[in-house]
């Protein structure tokens, strides 16, 4: 018995449940609603339904879930094994009896096969269902399934990553028309595809690209982790990632014939090689000495992206420096002007005391009467009174 290669999420159950009950040519009879918790058995019954528990959480995006079961051409079961069989899926998959589902049993040519539809949202709590890795959650729970219910045990199918290579660029795709040869990423690719074609071990697979004039840098953490190879190809510097996903160290380790223990200190040992010279011929009627070939070190050159990047730390850091000396200056001016300030207070307060002593104060007097007021003077226009 299989499911489906991934486990399907949708916006809406609309078009999922009109799929799984479309009759067609290829069917032997109707699809029909077999088994579940739900009451009714039509397409617009079924969708009013699940949308009444999807109501409960309406910030949950995709709150439609569909899977299938299938058992192997020729094979069969009754609608009650089915049944059984699904609802025991389901409780091991971590649905609850209040998260709404049903079986829509198939059969066509390939066989029987059942198609699951359920709600993630609980419609009793409003819990939602997470299901963290449930493709592979569901290939193991489906072979335990087999061996409980006495059906034929297949295979497991296992996902495999999709492994790509990096597209070439304009540029490198204009460079290769021009010259009639592979640019430096393409021939670097076909090396490395060429050094890996019988999945040699670590070790062999070093010796062919350095052979290849390859020179390679293995990324090793402090702790002794490998997380990947750098390349450089004629004078040209190549991560893993600019190659394509299939050179990464994840996918690398599961072609090359690699054992952490064995290989790890082989590579602690030589992080960086450069790859073999070449011997210079010699003309055989003139012997002309052959000059002593400078083995070049394969240092990891800086990418224009990584220069960019610490141009742009510097300047950041330059003024942060800049603006963190203005405001220290402005804060000792501050300070200094506070500083003179204070000096003239034990002075004001010696000048009172011996104004008091003489009965005198520095405040203005005011006039006790009317009569002691000698002068008088309009107010001017421009000046407001506020009561």
């Amino acid at each position: 018995m299989k499911g489906m290669q991934r486990i399907k999420r949708h916006k809406n159950f609309i078009n999922v449940v009109k799929y799984v009950l479309k009759p067609g040519s290829r069917h032997r009879s109707t699809p029909t609603v077999i088994g579940g918790n739900m009451t009714g058995d039509r397409a617009k019954e079924l969708i009013a339904e699940f949308d009444t528990a999807s109501k409960l959480r309406t910030d949950i995006a995709k709150p439609a879930w569909h899977n299938s079961l299938r058992l192997p051409k020729g094979e069969e079961l009754t609608n009650e094994q089915w049944k059984l069989i699904a609802d025991d899926y389901m409780d091991q998959m971590g649905f609850s009896d209040t998260h709404l589902r049903c079986y829509v049993l198939h059969d066509d040519s390939m066989g029987q096969h059942i198609h699951i539809i359920a709600n993630r949202v609980d419609a009793v709590s409003g819990k939602v269902h997470l299901g963290r890795h449930e493709s592979l959650v569901s290939g193991r729970i489906i072979q335990e399934l087999e061996i409980a219910h006495g059906l034929t045990q297949t295979p497991a199918v296992r996902v495999q990553p999709k492994q790509t290579k990096r597209k070439l660029s304009r540029n490198e795709e204009m460079l290769s028309q021009r010259t009639g040869l592979p640019c430096p990423k393409k021939s670097l690719q076909q090396i490395i595809d060429k050094c890996l074609k019988d999945k040699p071990n670590l070790e062999t697979f070093i010796k062919r690209i350095r052979e290849a004039q390859v020179s390679w840098t293995a990324n090793v953490s402090k702790t002794g982790k490998m997380n990947g190879f750098s390349f450089e190809y004629q004078n040209i510097a190549f991560k893993a990632s600019q190659l394509g996903k299939m050179y990464s160290w994840a996918n690398l380790q599961k072609i090359l014939n690699y054992e952490p223990e064995r290989d790890n200190p082989l590579l602690l040992n030589a992080k960086s090689v450069a790859p073999v010279p070449v011997p210079v011929p010699v003309p055989v009627p003139v012997p002309v000495p052959v000059p002593a070939t400078v083995l070049k070190t394969t240092e990891r050159k800086e990418s224009i992206v990584e220069k960019i990047a610490e141009l742009e730390l510097r300047l950041r850091e330059g003024k942060r420096n800049e603006i963190v000396e203005k405001i220290l200056q402005k804060n000792a001016v501050q300070q200094q002007k506070h500083h003179r300030l204070s000096r003239w207070v034990p002075l004001l307060q010696r000048l009172i005391e011996l104004l008091r002593s003489y009965g005198k104060s520095i405040l203005h007097k005011t006039p006790t009467n009317f009569l002691e007021v000698y002068s008088a003077h309009h107010l001017k226009p421009a000046r407001k009174i506020h009561l």
